[in-house]
């Protein structure tokens, strides 16, 4: 499938003269070399636009070093190696001088999809680069900050029955890593059926999931958000910036929706939680493939499908992954049973994209469905957001303890 966008992408760089990268406010261009097989750009200017290096290696072979990623190029050859997966190119690179020139598809697919931190704007013609704001709870020492009680926060009536998020042990400090769905191009689902207000998903995860940040910030827990603005950070990066950052959880959080626009989808309702593993249910599946349909946002091409499930889950399972994410799930679900109006729809297993590069407990809380109107006016509301966001967090901190005491971790 990678290959079929890799010739998509071709014709459409056949008109362009330059790649435009852009940063924030500041672009950079680089030029499009046009031959008579396709659009080629210069590696050396590439990697430099993309705050990267280039240069020669060993063996005739020439590398791209763009932060924790490696492309390595071999003149002639219709493949480059992007760290230790081979990934074919529609055109081979080619040698210019000391330099190489590299298909124009290793900026417009290979890069996004493989390396961190950026994703290519098809209609735009556009390489951004995003960079993510690691959010850290105030520097402390472990005793002070296991000692000192958490700020008090506002909360809705029904925030009062969920306690206070128990304080993690005192001599280990986790990070935990927040996912906001969604964001930028992609709005996630919108919503309600019907009259009711109107709610737009990548926004509500993206308050739900500030304020679950400051929750575990006040309770001494470092926190990192892979979005804080209305930004799209494609699906494959969010792990892999938990990944480089070591975070010890990752949870994304999203809203949910009916499979149908009708009056019976609409009465839809209800909370539930997703860890990664293949789907059991027509329903499972269903939100699986509206969740990972936020690919397209990332290179204007549909996501390549059959990717290799059991490859991951024996992955997982090797390390405990797996069962661990089900019991993150497990506690952020019980937690919402003591709050939350909506239906309790269980702890379900999904092949989630966004969880796939986690190597950590990892799971995807759906809050509750925009298209029904009561529960769409329920998740707009700051209140209630911030109940959900308490409990959350209380689930993950009570998960973290529980951990500990299992391993026999935290002073033992």
């Amino acid at each position: 499938m990678i290959g079929a966008a890799l010739l998509f992408l071709q014709v459409a760089a056949a008109s362009r003269v330059a790649l435009v990268v852009r940063q924030g406010e500041a672009e950079k261009s680089v030029p499009v070399i046009s031959t008579v097989s396709g659009s080629y750009l210069r590696a050396d200017l590439l990697a430099t636009a993309l705050g990267g290096r280039a240069g020669a290696s060993p063996k005739g072979k020439y590398v791209l070093s763009l932060g924790d990623s490696r492309i390595e190029l071999t003149e002639g050859i219709p493949f480059v190696r992007v760290n230790n997966e081979v990934v074919p190119t529609a055109l081979p690179s080619l040698r210019s001088g000391a330099t190489f020139l590299v298909p124009f598809q290793v900026a417009s697919v290979v890069i996004p999809r493989f390396a961190t931190g950026y994703n290519f704007d098809l209609a735009a013609g556009v390489l951004r680069i995003f960079s993510t704001l690691a959010r850290k709870a105030p520097e402390e020492s472990a005793q002070s900050s296991a000692d000192a009680a958490p700020p008090e926060s506002p909360a809705s009536s029904s925030s009062s029955d969920l306690g206070s998020p128990p304080r993690p042990r005192r001599n280990q400090r986790r990070l935990v890593v927040v996912d906001a769905g969604h964001g930028g191009p992609d709005n996630g689902m919108t919503g309600p059926i019907g009259d009711g207000p109107r709610i737009v998903e990548k926004n509500v995860t993206l308050a739900v999931a500030t304020m679950l940040a400051q929750e575990l910030r006040d309770s001494g827990v470092d926190v990192l958000m892979t979005r804080t603005t209305d930004t799209l950070i494609a699906l494959s990066d969010r792990g892999r910036i938990a990944n480089r950052n070591k975070g010890d959880v990752f949870v994304s959080v999203h809203v949910n929706a009916t499979g149908s626009r009708t009056s019976a989808g609409a009465r839809e309702r209800g909370y539930e939680t997703y860890f990664l593993a293949e789907a059991k249910s027509e329903d499972a599946l269903r939100v699986e493939r509206m969740e990972n349909e936020a690919v397209k946002f990332e290179t204007g091409a549909n996501a390549p499908k059959g990717d290799p499930l059991s490859f991951i889950i024996n992955d997982m399972a090797q390390n405990e992954h797996l069962r661990e994410s089900n019991d993150l799930a497990e506690t952020i679900q019980d937690g919402f049973r003591l709050f939350h109006p909506g239906h309790d729809r269980g702890v379900q297993q999904a092949n989630f994209a966004v969880l796939r590069g986690s190597y950590m407990p990892a799971v995807l809380v759906e809050i509750g469905f925009g298209t029904n109107p009561a529960e769409a006016a329920y998740l707009t509301d700051s209140d209630n957001q911030h109940t959900i966001a308490r409990s959350i967090a209380k689930g993950v901190l009570d998960y973290l303890n529980h951990y500990d005491a299992r391993v026999g971790a935290g002073g033992h």
